[in-house]
């Protein structure tokens, strides 16, 4: 082999090294940002149901009919009364909980003063070592509906479960739905008195 046949090879061989120090740098780095994501999904994957409710998308997923929201509503209530929360937390949970409320609703009851309302009601729960043991809803089928105005409306009750004061008692809570830009959102509730008495009184 001539000198000029040496001087190639060793061109080529420099060149086909050069060649594949880029090839496994570049491999790296993909292994590295693919081994950071996978590191970073499994920090980020919420576990508990509070970091479950503060990550899901209320917007994308909100619930089709009015008992769907009933059920949402009484998971995120039972969530916020019967965990410690941080500030962040309770803050993240309020907002969730407001998106199911109607513009009425949100005007008559302010971010500021629903979270110190809130915040004070279920600190006194607490205070009295209550939980929500479980909820539920009507069915479908006990749900009424009724235009009012022009709107679509449905009416709705949700009882909780709870241990409180010692005892378990069962309360129940009425609720007026509207539907707005598709979606039903809740536009007033009260306790149905009558209800919870009978039911204790069994």
């Amino acid at each position: 082999m001539d000198s000029k046949s040496r001087k190639n090879m060793k061109k080529n061989m420099t060149a086909f090294s050069f060649v594949m120090c880029i090839f496994i740098i570049g491999a790296m780095a993909v292994y590295y940002q693919y081994m950071k994501k996978q590191q970073q999904t499994a920090v980020q994957t919420p576990t508990t149901e509070v970091e479950k409710l503060i990550a899901k998308d209320f917007e994308m997923g909100y619930p089709e009919t009015p008992v769907e929201v009933m059920k949402l509503w009484g998971r995120v209530n039972q969530c916020m009364y019967n965990s410690t929360l941080s500030d962040s937390q309770f803050t993240s949970l309020l907002k969730q909980l407001r998106t199911m409320y109607s513009n009425d609703l949100l005007n008559e009851n302010k971010e500021e003063e629903h979270s110190k309302k809130l915040k004070a009601e279920i600190e006194e729960f607490q205070s009295k070592k209550g939980k929500i043991v479980s909820y539920s809803t009507d069915t479908g089928m006990t749900t009424r509906y009724q235009t009012i105005n022009g709107k679509e409306c449905a009416y709705a009750r949700l009882s909780f479960f709870a241990n409180k004061g010692g005892g378990y008692v069962k309360i129940f809570q009425d609720y007026v739905l509207v539907r707005e830009s598709g979606k039903w959102k809740i536009l007033g509730f009260q306790p149905n008195e009558e209800k919870s008495a009978k039911k204790g009184e069994k």
